[in-house]
């Protein structure tokens, strides 16, 4: 959606970028999960899944649920089939034939008697604040991961803060996982539209300032 993502969509297989840094932040850890509930919503999927394939690798019942706007948009269905017990791949327009939002699914398992022992939601904020909000009323542990805007990856810019807990946090420190019934959601969701002016006016007009430096 950014000038920058829009960028790197143009590389060809050999081309690069000047630098990559990562991983940074704190790794997932999943210990003693029987059984969870792995949620992707559009480009999430592609963070879920890994998510997911790790808890299958360590003999986890995983139910993964996919959420897209329609079927043309859906991604990495296989993998994800592969990665998981069980795939429920949702469609807003009920495109693919599964109508419906990722927590309607969701709801729909727990109240069919589905234990989790966790879920774990990856995807855009309204997506991830809703799931927690269902999964609070049903006491289930939800661990969410945040990606608001990252500068200098190490705290210090605080473009990524968050309040967990009443705290303020780091994504790119403290995150990305973060448990989802601590999260201040309403203020994330104000916070990642403070920049969209200025997104648009760095798709719009944006030229490289080390441009012509020797």
């Amino acid at each position: 959606m950014g000038a920058s993502t829009e960028y790197l969509d143009t590389l060809n297989a050999g081309d690069y970028i000047l630098d990559f840094v990562g991983p940074l932040g704190v790794a997932s850890h999943f210990e003693n999960v029987k059984k969870v509930a792995v949620i992707g919503g559009g480009l999430g999927t592609a963070i879920a899944y890994p998510q997911a394939k790790k808890l299958h690798s360590l003999g986890a019942e995983v139910d993964m649920i996919n959420g897209f706007r329609n079927k043309e948009m859906i991604i990495i269905e296989d993998e994800c089939k592969k990665a998981c017990t069980n795939l429920y791949t949702m469609t807003d327009d009920g495109s693919n034939g599964n109508k419906g939002f990722v927590t309607a699914k969701l709801e729909e398992l727990i109240l069919s008697g589905a234990k989790y022992d966790l879920v774990i939601a990856i995807g855009p904020l309204v997506m991830m604040k809703a799931v927690c909000d269902l999964t609070k009323k049903h006491n289930i542990k939800t661990i969410v991961s945040m990606n608001p805007i990252m500068i200098d990856g190490t705290g210090m810019c605080g473009g990524c803060r968050l309040t967990v807990g009443g705290e303020t946090k780091f994504a790119c420190v403290d995150g990305p996982d973060f448990d989802g019934h601590l999260v201040d959601f309403d203020e994330a969701i104000m916070r990642s539209k403070m920049f969209k002016s200025q997104e648009e006016m760095s798709r719009q007009n944006h030229r490289c300032r080390m441009e012509g430096m020797n």
